[in-house]
């Protein structure tokens, strides 16, 4: 069962207008990226999807109507808003040429949520319409926090096959690879991670198919990314929503199964999250169990930041701080690391007998090693 969202939050469906209105109030907060030249002045009243700054090919939305100001020292948008929005949220098939979904692209500013978030106009213009390469559709996103695959063949299904069709017309050289329905696969991570899932698939080396991607032999998109892509191309939705997932962990360490998730706007505040749930979770975390985990208390958890924000573990009890011990030989690393890049030399100071081009940085290895010992920092001095 999901927690209730508090009233601010519901959503009204208007039936006979196939319409929803849109009734989360408040302030919103969205940085304001580095080293940009803000050139418009502020206060202005501001619309849902207007682009209020655009640096080095990143565009920062107006995610609701109201009016936006800047903070005193300039590091953040302030919207506040002073009214709702509706949108028509039927699908509604669309003909895209390739210079109109481009222009769509950067419309709604979507990014690569798989490929550190390139801005999509960009990614796929590396792409010649006449050049032959692969196409990835991958059915999981980098660490797999939510079922996007379920939530587009259950919701979107005509957009997505739409979305397939519109992909072979414009790359007609292209060899399509399409993963979504195939009922053998089955989430393990690292299997989000683009290079690794292109090694799985087409038993290839990591280091042949991480030299496919930065050589754009193959263009991947994962779960997350085409669903932000269908929203945008058939729903008209621009990307200033995206999901939360919200893992919760009791005092023995035990993780729920299922997490809660939201959809939430970008700049909004967290605040209700912690106040829905059980008192008990007091500390927060953004990151996942495969990262280093930087707790902070639930009070601190701030605004939503949709390039940065996907999921949140709440703590009942504060994670033990990480105490290394010494290596006991147990090969534990070694044994889970899925690349085979033989991570224990790292802790036995061979470094050249590391196999870092094999290396995904998943973060693996840390998670089962007895010792405690963080072998992502010793994989981060050596990985670039």
């Amino acid at each position: 069962m999901f927690p209730r969202l508090p009233r601010a939050f519901a959503r009204k469906f208007h039936k006979t207008e196939n319409k929803k209105e849109r009734t989360i109030q408040g302030q919103f907060l969205i940085p304001v990226p580095a080293g940009s030249v803000i050139s418009d002045s502020y206060p202005t009243r501001v619309t849902h999807g207007q682009v209020m700054l655009a640096h080095n090919g990143k565009k920062v939305l107006a995610p609701v109507n109201g009016v936006a100001s800047l903070t005193p020292d300039q590091k953040y948008f302030q919207i506040k808003q002073d009214g709702s929005w509706s949108t028509t949220s039927p699908y509604h098939f669309r003909q895209y040429d390739f210079p109109a979904l481009l222009e769509s692209f950067d419309e709604g500013a979507l990014y690569s949520l798989d490929l550190m978030e390139i801005p999509l106009k960009d990614y796929f213009q590396k792409f010649g319409k006449d050049s032959s390469f692969k196409i990835v559709l991958s059915p999981f996103c980098r660490y797999q926090h939510l079922n996007f695959e379920e939530m587009i063949l259950r919701d979107m299904k005509d957009a997505y096959l739409s979305f397939y069709e519109l992909l072979k017309s414009i790359f007609p050289k292209a060899e399509v690879s399409n993963f979504f329905e195939v009922t053998s696969l089955d989430f393990k991570h690292p299997n989000g991670i683009p290079e690794f899932f292109l090694h799985k698939q087409f038993h290839e080396p990591v280091e042949k198919t991480r030299k496919s991607l930065i050589g754009h032999e193959v263009l991947f998109l994962g779960a997350e990314t085409i669903f932000h892509i269908l929203r945008k191309l058939y729903y008209n939705e621009p990307f200033t929503k995206r999901h939360l997932a919200v893992f919760l962990v009791d005092r023995k360490g035990r993780m729920d199964l299922e997490p809660r998730q939201f959809f939430l706007t970008n700049g909004q505040a967290l605040a209700f999250i912690p106040a829905n749930l059980d008192k008990r979770y007091k500390i927060a975390s953004f990151e996942t169990v495969f990262e280093e985990v930087k707790p902070m208390d639930v009070g601190s958890l701030g605004y939503f930041n949709i390039y940065e924000h996907y999921s949140i573990t709440l703590y009942e009890k504060l994670p033990a701080a990480r105490k290394e011990f010494s290596c006991i030989d147990c090969m534990e690393c070694n044994n889970y690391c899925p690349t085979h890049a033989n991570p224990v030399q790292l802790i036995k100071g061979k470094v050249e007998e590391f196999e870092k081009s094999q290396c995904i940085s998943c973060g693996i290895c840390t998670v089962y090693c007895p010792s405690g010992i963080d072998i992502r920092k010793r994989i981060e001095g050596v990985v670039v």
